[in-house]
């Protein structure tokens, strides 16, 4: 009598070699697209020194009474967060996107008053 196959399922070795290479193709794909869930903590660290110094800028320009005397000043980002301009945690810091542990509350930023222009220059000083 001749063999017949068996025509109500797959074999074992059918299933494993499909399992094995559902596995290849998952891991080239998750692989491939890992970097999507990596945070640049350098990029992360620039984009809030920017927001900081930006409304810093802003800050300035409403508080002109801190230029009376002189063109450069220095505040506090706890300046800014007083007047609502940066958002922060539930403890009301400003966290360094790079080190949780680290505040930027007690930074502080230079501001220069360029009475020609009418313009206001921030920088974020690097300690505290």
């Amino acid at each position: 009598m001749i063999n017949k196959l068996n025509k109500l399922g797959y074999t074992k070795v059918e299933l494993l070699i499909v399992v094995v290479l559902l596995g290849i193709v998952a891991f080239i794909t998750i692989n491939s697209t890992s970097y999507a869930f990596e945070v640049d903590d350098k990029k992360a660290v620039n984009e809030l020194v920017k927001l900081i110094e930006l409304e810093a800028e802003e800050y300035g320009m409403d508080h002109l009474e801190l230029f009376e005397d002189t063109t450069v000043t220095t505040i506090t980002v706890e300046d800014l967060v007083s007047e609502n301009l940066i958002g922060t945690d539930d403890e009301g810091q400003v966290l360094n996107p790079a080190n949780s542990k680290e505040s930027y509350n007690d930074k502080r930023i230079k501001l220069e008053y360029n009475s020609k222009n009418n313009k206001i220059t921030a920088t974020l000083l690097k300690s505290s």
